[in-house]
């Protein structure tokens, strides 16, 4: 690996974009040196600046500033300021030096005038520790010999055993296990420091994880017995739910079955009906029947008057002839008077039978309802007994249903069969064809349900002839008291005829009449009986005729009214038969509902229930009792926050997140121990053994330089009570039984090399001095240098930019440097800013600085090599 060319600008004097190319391998065995030369101010060091910049130097008073500003071009009176400062090394990487893939690594910095920066390597952002890591692997030394100014010649020998110590570290090449075991060491720190916090974040969450989870195993177990219970439901409600809702379905279809029949039976009434009244027209068109009766009756009153007229005339002739004296005036008054009494009485009778009627007729609409509600129930139990003898036909067999029809037929025939005597006889048949059917094996449910029906029809039955006999006997005392009046009128009538006749009577004692008179009266009243006589008989065949024509036509209606009364009779047990399965319906119903709202209380899905089949062996007592302990048991867990499951959740989750990273950091802690303890071991081997190799040669270059003397460096061990630890593997025994987090502190100010720095003794050929505070300024130079080259030989750089080293040097020693440089190019790439004339002679390409009245620096460049060829 070499530095193929270095890129600035507007890095301090290089406003403008400057860039040095450096020569490659020149022989196959060197790599040539490239020398920076320039008068004092030019900006020549600016050069050397500008690499310890891109290689990662944070000092700004090592870049010779006061603020990170000052490294950018500032401008001058003919340029202005710029911005961003920006340098970048291209480094040949064929050779795969530094691990990276890549043939050219191009590291580059860059620093804006707002204090924002970036570091890039082959143009893509990186952290500042991946350049040093890049760097330190690749066997750069970032504070150290990659880029060596006269000040740090100089200082060197006056630097702290530490900071030579740390010089020592990059020479020896284990700076990149240093940087790795410092990062190490950083992240152990905080992985300790979180560990601590975990832990104790663990210990706060811990009891209420252990109460919650105590309630979670509660709720799992309540969840445990509801998943159970919801099962048991399931299995209950559905079995429940189902059998309740076939009985309900079954009514109702006995029910529609019940409700044809029904409306069939009162389909043949109603024509019955009609043809009942029909005849009723018939029977009751007697106007000229009771027109006769009332012909009748006033003819005969006619004559029971003629005929009193005759006998009072005949009276009045023979009492008369008996004497002429007058009739008892007084006796006749008083008879007056007696029959005007007796009318009186018959009015206030009459007035009282009428308002016996008045009462009879308002009380039986209250009687005829009564009546109307009866038969409305025997019509539901009708129905419900069609509907049982229908469940229990479904039952019969082929013959069954075959006389069953014969059945239906006599009854059809019965019907229509006018004489009374055959309609007994066959209804006599009927039932005994019932009765043999009836006697066959049915269902015993089915069957007592039947009887049952039928022994609440019979007591309908027995309360509706109770109200029949009731309003019958309330339509007869209607019709009794209306005869009653009826008489009573008849003898007021009479009474006031006879007051008629006795005020006749009264007359002829107030006029006087002759015989003659009354034999012509006589006369012409025996005309008008004979008249009405005849006019009698005459009534009375034909009434007989009427009477004879109205007793057939009412044979007739009466077998009608049979029939109809037999058929309201069947519509009545249906009637009574529907309302009992619309009372079981109902009943039913009411049980679905209640069961329903109990399934959406308790269990809260009726979809479910529904669509859901029980097995048939489930016993609905013992799943009951099941139900029943288990809700218990639910009630005694009792209740449970819901937030409770959200809590232990998120407590749990956040425990086993810290939990889980207690156990990544402790493998990570392991990870980190096992690391450092390599590296401990890496970095001492490896150190001790650069140590003795730069020592050698430190040795020899310091004879080449003084021309003899002795020169040695001394490693200066960290002074400890346990010595046994310096200088060991991280994480002995020893070390184990430190806290933790003291451990760590001890070892980041303590590597596993055990130095707290190197103390160097150099003596010049004919002098005992041995420390080098007593050299001179140029005995020091060339200690410093010796121990430069030295290292440089051991543990070569990729490059090394050497800033006027040689400054305080005489001609002889810059030569035997020029020299050694020289001879150092087969390992390393050399770039020597210099005044001297000797490394100038050595350069294989010669760079220039120069300033204008711009205050920008400038480079002039010659190969010397093409150069010297061409002078040849």
């Amino acid at each position: 690996m070499f530095l193929e060319k270095l890129e600035i600008q507007g890095f301090k004097s290089f406003a403008s974009k400057n860039t040095l190319v450096f020569p490659g391998m020149l022989d196959k065995t060197k790599r040539g040196i490239t020398v920076v030369v320039g008068p004092n101010g030019s900006g020549k060091s600016n050069i050397a600046d500008a690499v310890r910049w891109a290689l990662g130097e944070q000092s700004i008073k090592t870049l010779r500033g006061k603020k990170s500003e000052d490294i950018i071009f500032s401008g001058s009176d003919k340029k202005s300021r710029l911005g961003m400062a920006e340098v970048s090394l291209y480094l040949n990487n064929e050779n795969n030096k530094s691990p990276i893939d890549y043939t050219q690594v191009v590291l580059t910095r860059r620093l804006y005038r707002d204090g924002n920066s970036e570091y890039l390597i082959n143009n893509s952002r990186v952290r500042l520790s991946d350049t040093q890591i890049l760097l330190a692997k690749s066997n750069f030394g970032q504070k150290t010999y990659s880029v060596i100014g006269q000040g740090i010649v100089e200082g060197f020998l006056n630097t702290s055993l530490a900071e030579r110590k740390e010089f020592f570290d990059e020479a020896t090449g284990v700076k990149q296990f240093q940087i790795k075991r410092d990062d190490s060491l950083n992240k152990l720190i905080n992985s300790y420091e979180n560990l601590n916090q975990a832990k104790m974040l663990l210990n706060e969450i811990e009891p209420r994880l252990k109460s919650l989870t105590k309630q979670i195993n509660k709720l799992k177990k309540r969840n445990q017995i509801e998943t159970e219970l919801k099962e048991l439901q399931l299995n209950y409600y559905s079995k429940q739910w189902h059998e309740i809702n076939n009985k309900f379905r079954e009514f109702n279809g006995q029910i529609i079955s019940v409700e044809k029949i029904k409306l069939e039976k009162e389909k043949r009434i109603a024509s019955l009906n009609r043809e009942i009244e029909q005849k009723k027209k018939q029977s009751e068109d007697t106007t000229i029947y009771y027109q006769s009766q009332e012909e009748l009756a006033r003819l005969e009153r006619e004559r029971n008057d003629l005929i009193k007229q005759l006998t009072k005339i005949e009276t009045q002739l023979e009492l008369k002839l008996e004497a002429s004296g007058q009739f008892d005036l007084a006796w006749l008054n008083n008879k007056k008077n007696d029959l005007n009494n007796e009318t009186e009485k018959i009015d206030e009778e009459a007035m009282l039978i009428g308002n016996n009627i008045n009462c009879e007729k308002d009380k039986l609409p209250d009687i005829e309802q009564q009546l109307q509600e009866i038969n409305k129930n025997i019509n539901q139990l009708n129905n419900n007994l069609i509907v049982g003898n229908s469940s229990l036909e479904n039952q019969a067999t082929d013959k069954i249903v075959i006389q069953l029809k014969k059945l239906l037929n006599k009854l059809d025939q019965a019907e229509k069969e006018q004489s009374l005597d055959k309609v007994k006889a066959l209804i006599q048949e009927i039932r005994g064809e019932i009765n043999q059917l009836l006697e066959l094996p049915i269902d015993t449910g089915e069957k007592k349900n039947i009887e049952s029906l039928g022994q609440k029809l019979t007591e309908l039955t027995q309360r509706k002839e109770e109200i029949s006999v009731k309003i019958n006997e309330s339509n007869f005392r209607i019709m009794a008291w209306s005869e009653r009046i009826k008489l009573l009128n008849e003898r007021k009538n009479k009474i006031k005829r006879e007051i008629i006749d006795i005020e006749n009577k009264l007359l002829p004692s107030k006029k006087n009449s002759n015989s003659d008179q009354n034999a012509r009266a006589n006369q012409a009243i025996q005309k008008k009986l004979n008249l009405a006589e005849a006019k009698i008989k005459e009534l009375k065949e034909n009434i007989n005729s009427f009477n004879n024509r109205l007793n057939e036509t009412r044979s007739h209606l009466f077998a009608l009214q049979k029939n109809s009364q037999n058929i309201q009779s069947e519509i009545n047990n249906l009637i009574a038969q529907l309302n009992e399965l619309k009372i079981n319906s109902a009943r039913h119903e009411t049980r679905l509902e209640d069961l329903e709202i109990e399934i959406r209380n308790d269990f809260n899905g009726l979809k479910e229930i529904k669509e859901y089949s029980a097995p048939e062996t489930i016993d609905t007592t013992i799943t009951l009792e099941k139900i029943n302990l288990l809700k218990k048991q639910i009630d005694q867990i009792g209740g449970i926050d819901l937030e409770v499951e959200k809590e232990y959740e998120e407590t749990k989750k956040r425990y086993d997140f810290l939990n889980n990273q207690v156990n990544d950091l402790d493998k990570t802690i392991d990870s980190l121990e096992k690391i450092i303890k390599e590296l401990d071991v890496v970095i001492r081997e490896q150190f001790d053994k650069e140590f003795k190799n730069i020592s050698a040669k430190f040795e020899e270059y310091f004879k080449i330089l003084f021309n003899g003397g002795q020169a040695k460096i001394i490693k200066i061990i960290a002074e400890t009570k346990d010595t046994e630890t310096v200088g060991k593997p991280f994480f002995t025994e020893n070390s184990e039984q430190l806290d933790n987090l003291a451990k760590i502190k001890f070892l980041q100010k303590n590597n596993s090399t055990g130095l707290v720095g190197i103390e160097i003794q150099a003596t010049p050929p004919s002098k005992k001095i041995k420390s080098v505070a007593l050299l001179s300024g140029g005995e020091r130079a060339l200690t410093a240098i010796a121990l430069i080259c030295a290292i440089i030989s051991s543990n070569p750089s990729p490059f090394v930019v050497l800033d006027e080293v040689d400054a305080s040097l005489d001609e002889a020693n810059s030569e035997r440097i020029a020299k050694i440089l020289d001879d150092l190019s087969h390992k390393t790439q050399f770039i020597v800013i210099t005044h001297n004339r000797a490394s100038m002679r050595r350069a294989n390409i010669l760079y220039g600085v120069t300033m204008g009245n711009d205050g920008m620096s400038k480079l002039l460049s010659i190969k010397l090599d093409e150069a010297k060829m061409n002078d040849k």
